[in-house]
């Protein structure tokens, strides 16, 4: 599976290099204005948002989690937005709708990492590193190659518009298997949400606490 992964990615990268560059302009300018986000808002919203984060770092070291259900919900969630993806890249009216995701992906990422690093300077940064950045490891470029063969493969369908002659069966078994690869990439990083994450935010929390 890794050998085809790379193969396709390969082809991929060589075919569709400006989708590439879109994708990515997409991903970074949505954790621009997310991190721009913070800074807008309202002091009481700040504020909230912060006593959240207090109490949160307070009770982790004594949460206890349904693994069984969050290895559910985690993996479901991931599937579901790839899934969202995958029926978009099909359709030929899907690709605002692909950048939009990833977009908003985007800005979710840059507006939870600078308001952690905001608020709470070295200690944000740990928190980043244990409670955002393991999953999104294989998360975000999970995400970001789904949004990749979407808009490829949608592009690929506006193509044959003008040109009926166009192969497209090709194209579409190329589509399903790098999703049944990000697919699986997806739940990956929803397992790692559930098991290694969680022990990440207590050591983080206890190490903050010293």
């Amino acid at each position: 599976m890794a050998r085809t992964f790379k193969k396709l990615c390969k082809s991929s990268l060589r075919n569709s290099w400006p989708i590439y560059f879109l994708a990515f302009i997409t991903l970074a300018t949505g954790m621009f204005f997310g991190s721009l986000g913070v800074h807008a808002l309202q002091v009481d919203t700040s504020g909230q948002l912060s006593q959240y984060l207090d109490d949160f770092v307070n009770k982790a070291s004594n949460v206890i989690i349904d693994r069984p259900q969050v290895v559910k919900n985690t993996i479901f969630n991931n599937l579901l937005f790839i899934g969202i993806i995958y029926f978009l890249g099909l359709t030929v009216i899907g690709t605002p709708a692909i950048l939009a995701l990833l977009f908003a992906r985007g800005y979710s990422l840059g507006f939870t990492v600078a308001f952690l690093t905001r608020e709470k300077a070295g200690e944000g940064i740990i928190l980043t590193l244990s409670s955002v950045a393991p999953q999104n490891i294989l998360l975000i470029p999970a995400i970001f190659l789904a949004s990749v063969a979407a808009l490829s493969f949608s592009w690929l369908l506006i193509k044959r518009f003008g040109n009926s002659k166009l192969p497209v069966m090709s194209g579409l078994i190329g589509y399903h298997v790098l999703m049944l690869i990000v697919c699986s990439i997806s739940a990956a990083a929803g397992l790692v949400e559930a098991f290694i994450t969680p022990e990440l935010i207590k050591a983080a929390a206890n190490f903050i606490k010293m």
